[in-house]
């Protein structure tokens, strides 16, 4: 055991497992891409020593993520013919053709 214990390999993988823990809400809020991911950050830094902020920020790891943007609109497509005749001369309430 005390050989374990002189371990350097032992002790890093032991502190990096340690660290991985603590960030896990943030690790969490990265992967999923959640809203305010410096606010999950900021929780889990400053609260996790207490243990409520870190229950509190993995529920925000877990909150909403942002919507995808929705696709552009076509083009808008020309008018199928022209609100007035060839001369030019538009007349309201007139069909195209009636004189």
């Amino acid at each position: 055991m005390q050989s374990l214990a002189d371990s350097g390999v032992f002790w890093g993988l032991l502190i990096a497992g340690i660290i991985a823990v603590y960030m896990l809400p943030t690790i969490i809020g990265l992967i999923r891409g959640v809203d305010h991911l410096a606010l999950v950050f900021v929780v889990n830094l400053l609260g996790a020593p207490t243990w409520v902020g870190w229950f509190a920020a993995m529920i925000l790891a877990f909150g909403p993520r942002p919507l995808p943007s929705a696709p552009p609109l076509p083009p808008p497509q020309p008018y199928p013919w022209p609100p007035h005749d060839a001369a030019g001369d538009w007349v309201p309430g007139q069909q195209r053709g009636h004189r």
